[in-house]
């Protein structure tokens, strides 16, 4: 039988068994993950198995089970502490100022089209078509492509045959040279969808006529009647259109508005006539819409600031 001193001895040298540095260590990163989210989650339960390796390898050499075993659990309750509030707080934040970044590039892609648009007016008297037609009426391509020369593209439009439709042998290619500013903000560095948002409406009374005999118009011509500033010229439209294909929104008083809506999800960017870009909210009046979208309607328009 072991002595009196014998045990005495023991006891002591369990009373004294160091602690497990990695235990140690796991606690305190499972602690620090409830301060810090995710970066010390991994090494808190690394550390954690690890020390419980080492202690259980040091029959009573090293202690720190309970210690290990708190920086195990402490690290998977704070990642869960983490996740819970990413989905409850964080991620709608995140999400708010990702759409808003999204939304003001889009705002300025729409800035640079305006300028274009007004260029376009000071060289050639009008507004361009929505569509440019053959002799026998069918739409070759869109404005879009008319715009390139000023949108500083004229490379892209040189390669244009401007007597062939848009999707020809020649020209379906180009599509894959979609000009950044008429992708949209989320997809700036994929071209791969070749589609765009920025859009106008065309026939009932709006700027833009859906046939080859519509008239043009001018910028003074709108100022003198609804006024530049309160008549929509290019909107965020949900459902994207190969760039260079010529087709918008078509617009009737009497049927239901063509979908509109920006990377956005409270409201979505529009250009006005005068070059000045406006944020309207998701919920907007219909008839506000309707009554910016003709320019000769004679409406009273009030936009949102």
């Amino acid at each position: 039988m072991e002595s009196r001193d014998e045990l005495q001895n023991g006891h002591d040298e369990r009373q004294h068994a160091a602690r497990s540095s990695k235990a140690v260590a796991s606690l305190f990163l499972g602690v620090m993950s409830f301060c810090v989210p995710v970066l010390p989650v991994i090494p808190a339960l690394l550390l954690g198995f690890a020390g419980l390796k080492e202690i259980r390898k040091s029959k009573g050499q090293i202690k720190g089970r309970p210690l290990a075993i708190g920086g195990i659990v402490s690290g998977v309750l704070g990642l869960v502490a983490f996740l819970f509030l990413f989905q409850l707080w964080l991620y709608p934040a995140y999400k708010y100022l990702r759409e808003s970044a999204y939304s003001t590039r889009s705002g300025n892609n729409l800035h640079q089209i305006g300028i274009a648009m007004h260029d376009y007016v000071n060289h050639n008297g009008v507004l361009p078509p929505a569509a440019v037609f053959n002799q026998e009426g069918k739409p070759l391509y869109s404005w879009r492509v008319l715009l390139l020369p000023y949108l500083d593209e004229p490379l892209i439009f040189s390669k244009f045959k401007l007597d062939e439709p848009w999707d020809s042998a020649n020209n379906k290619p180009l599509l894959a040279q979609m000009p950044r500013v008429y992708m949209p903000p989320s997809q700036r560095d994929s071209k791969e969808s070749f589609g765009t948002h920025y859009q106008v409406f065309t026939g009932g009374g709006a700027i833009f006529e859906s046939n080859m005999k519509g008239r043009l118009h001018t910028l003074s011509e709108i100022s003198s009647r609804d006024g530049t500033s309160k008549t929509l010229l290019v909107v965020e439209a949900v459902n994207p259109v190969p760039w260079t294909k010529p087709e918008d929104l078509p617009y009737s008083p009497d049927q239901p508005l063509p979908k509109l809506g920006g990377v956005f999800s409270h409201g979505f960017n529009v250009l006005m006539a005068d070059g000045s870009i406006r944020r309207f909210p998701k919920d907007i009046n219909e008839k506000t819409i309707r009554a910016a979208i003709t320019w000769n309607g004679g409406e009273w328009v009030h936009l949102p600031e």
